[in-house]
């Protein structure tokens, strides 16, 4: 009588039940078929390839990290091209006041440099005009015929709102101050620690824009500017007192 057992069809529980029961038979397989358990590896992960099953209490991140670390290195980009673009300002400001140093250092005199403010400055800065102003009630006769613009104190604080520095938009009194009209202004005033009447004296810078100068822009080269004039004006002064 044949073994009923004989026709029973194998499955893979039996085969792994066997296997547990027999542990011997896994070392004796492999000893003799080095290359099965390769074979089984790579099996089992093209099926679990094929039958890819997500678990619904699993959740992939993937996605989302990918696309906060794209934001991330775009912001880097932004930043870092921010800075680049700030430098090369700075150092073009940095040129600019440079070369507008050695043009007052070059001047000889007190009309050289006023010369130099209102022809050689417009173009250093990429201005409208420039023009050194003084008030009218301090000029000295020695101040007279050089280039400066002489004005009464009460329009000059007027014009800047009785401010040492402004920026902005140039009201009724300022555009009296100007030689032509001019987008925007920058008004400041020559260090008061500097004898008179240089202290009575006023840098205007004249904007091709109404961005140009505006009361957000920072000042602290435009205050450096107006010191150097400053020192520039009294040292021209006192040459020329110096001479007559």
């Amino acid at each position: 009588m044949a073994d009923n057992n004989s026709k029973k069809n194998i499955t893979a529980t039996d085969v792994t039940t066997f296997l547990a029961d027999h542990p011997d038979s896994i070392a004796d397989m492999l000893a003799t078929h080095p290359k099965l358990l390769a074979l089984c590896l790579a099996a089992a992960s093209e099926h679990a390839k094929n039958n890819k099953q997500k678990d619904s209490k699993v959740v992939d991140l993937s996605p989302a990290l990918n696309f906060k670390a794209r934001q991330d290195a775009r912001k880097i980009k932004q930043t870092h091209e921010s800075l680049l673009h700030v430098a090369a300002e700075n150092m073009l400001s940095w040129t600019r006041v440079h070369h507008a140093t050695l043009g007052l250092l070059a001047s000889t005199d007190l009309p050289g440099m006023c010369q130099v403010i209102a022809n050689e400055f417009p173009a250093i800065f990429d201005l409208n005009q420039c023009r050194l102003i003084i008030e009218e009630e301090v000029a000295m006769q020695i101040v007279t015929h050089t280039g400066l613009g002489l004005h009464p104190a009460t329009q000059i604080d007027a014009a800047t709102n009785s401010r040492s520095l402004y920026l902005g938009l140039p009201n009724d009194a300022a555009q009296k101050l100007l030689i032509r009209p001019a987008q925007s202004l920058a008004i400041i005033r020559l260090p008061d620690r500097l004898p008179d009447p240089v202290s009575k004296a006023l840098l205007l810078l004249g904007g091709k824009t109404a961005n140009s100068f505006h009361p957000d822009l920072g000042s602290d080269l435009l205050v450096l500017l107006a010191e150097m004039v400053g020192v520039t004006f009294a040292a021209r002064l006192e040459l020329q007192a110096q001479m007559q």
